[in-house]
């Protein structure tokens, strides 16, 4: 069971589906960044979806980001 200060720390972030999940498992983006990302992962075969929040915020899941291998980028 979590305690108060545990349950006041915690910050949830809403995908596209509607569903909440915590903002540790999230990387958020530029509308630059996201693009380039996008290509990237396409070239290389990989998934990275784009989600929208709040004022025109975006952000992808942390784990298709580290899939993508950036290292030539």
């Amino acid at each position: 069971m979590e305690t108060e200060e545990q349950n006041r720390q915690w910050h949830l972030i809403r995908n596209d589906n509607g569903e909440w999940i915590s903002d540790e498992y999230v990387i958020f983006v530029s509308q630059s960044v996201a693009t380039q990302l996008k290509a990237i992962a396409e070239q290389q075969g990989k998934e990275l979806n784009i989600q929208h929040w709040a004022d025109g915020k975006l952000w992808c899941y942390r784990h298709e980001v580290e899939k993508i291998n950036l290292s030539n980028f």
